[in-house]
């Protein structure tokens, strides 16, 4: 249950840091601006995929709580 709560505060940290970045202006980088800059190039890509399946291994797969 932790772990879980845990996964929601990161969550809602990234959506908080995303919306910071939009009103703040170019001063910080968004991470929609980081993702697309990743998804440029072969090696970013790869990154973004072993991410995307790593979190969605430990959220859905490990974590969540059973129905």
């Amino acid at each position: 249950m932790a772990v879980t709560v845990a996964w929601l505060a990161l969550a809602l940290a990234a959506i908080a840091w995303e919306i910071s970045c939009r009103r703040a202006g170019p001063r910080w980088t968004s991470l929609t601006a980081m993702g697309s800059a990743l998804w440029g190039r072969l090696p970013g890509r790869l990154a973004l995929i072993a991410l995307w399946a790593f979190v969605g291994w430990h959220i859905f797969a490990r974590y969540t709580l059973p129905g």
